[in-house]
């Protein structure tokens, strides 16, 4: 990269930083094949693929005002992939499953005759669990996680629907998600 681009990419960041975040959106487009080709090394499902990748530019974003000018922003958005995805092995290796798991359907899925009593009250506090959790998110959030995970649609389905971006439903989706974790965690340790 020239340094007038480099230069360029710099001052894009600062009018980011800011407040013009829909100017992220560059950032996405111009190394979207970079992490996809990081992502891609670790897992195969396209899926998840596109799920890890999306968390890795919401973690860059997220933490953009740590990016120091002294390197490429490519090789700084290197890193928080790669270290992602490392994490993310561990994490498949350890078998800790997320809520990002969940299969489409998974709110309004019907459980079999063979499960025990005491495991279909289980379900149900725990399902109970996540409608109350749900019910504590903004709609901007809750309604794009129940559209992708009760409905099963997809995210292109849901922009048609809404009239928002599908990068903008992703980050809800993810950000529901992360919030859906921590209100279920404190519910449970209450």
């Amino acid at each position: 990269m020239s340094e007038s681009a480099q230069n360029e990419e710099f001052l894009l960041i600062e009018r980011i930083l800011k407040g013009k975040q829909d100017l992220y959106e560059t950032l996405v487009e111009r190394y979207s094949s970079m992490v996809f080709h990081v992502v891609r090394r670790f897992e195969k499902d396209p899926d998840e693929v596109e799920e890890l990748a999306q968390e890795i530019f919401v973690k860059a974003y997220e933490k953009l005002r740590q990016f120091n000018e002294n390197s490429k922003f490519s090789t700084w958005l290197y890193s928080i992939a790669m270290n992602h995805c490392r994490d993310y092995a561990k994490n498949v290796r350890r078998k800790n499953y997320r809520i990002s798991e969940m299969e489409p359907g998974f709110l309004d899925s019907n459980f079999t005759e063979q499960q025990t009593p005491h495991l279909k009250m289980e379900i149900k506090e725990w399902g109970n669990l996540l409608k109350q959790s749900l019910l504590k998110l903004s709609e901007d959030y809750s309604r794009p996680f129940l559209m992708k995970y009760r409905d099963g649609m997809s995210y292109k389905t849901m922009s048609e629907e809404t009239g928002v971006s599908e990068s903008a439903l992703k980050v809800r989706v993810h950000r529901a998600r992360k919030e859906l974790k921590t209100l279920l965690e404190n519910e449970v340790q209450s």
